[in-house]
């Protein structure tokens, strides 16, 4: 694994969220950033999620939304909606990451959530959604429909 490119992998269920938006980001997460990474991006995501990524990571991610160019209107959309909606959030003493309330209800997370592995970034979720989209996959379906 580079130093550049954490990866995440695992995932972590009925994290507590404090009444100001602060949740624990796990040992295994903080211990998979880069030495000397002490904040995290975390921005909307797909599938009703949110998802944080390391600031390297961040910005694979928006060298990515600046080659899909500005002529298309879902282009300027999907720019505008990951960029906007992203937030710098420091990680402190104790692992804890405050989330803006804002993105939190933006995806219906309250008092817990569940943070998934997505390989290069960390997936936030409301704890009912995670399982209900965990439980609709089929890794069968999905692999014969990608050999496609």
């Amino acid at each position: 694994m580079s130093d550049n490119c954490p990866e995440f992998y695992g995932d972590f269920e009925n994290i507590p969220i404090d009444t100001k938006g602060r949740l624990i980001v796990p040992a295994a997460f903080r211990n998979a950033l880069p030495n000397g990474v002490s904040s995290i991006i975390v921005t909307q995501w797909f599938d009703g999620c949110l998802a944080a990524f390391d600031p390297d990571g961040w910005r694979r991610i928006i060298d990515q939304l600046r080659n899909m160019g500005h002529s298309q209107v879902q282009s300027r959309q999907l720019v505008r909606a990951m960029a906007g909606r992203a937030s710098e959030v420091k990680l402190d003493r104790q692992g804890r990451a405050l989330i803006p309330r804002k993105r939190l209800d933006s995806v219906g997370i309250t008092d817990r959530a569940t943070l998934a592995g997505a390989v290069d970034c960390i997936e936030i979720w409301d704890p009912d959604r995670y399982n209900e989209a965990q439980n609709a996959v089929n890794m069968e379906e999905i692999a014969e429909g990608l050999e496609r």
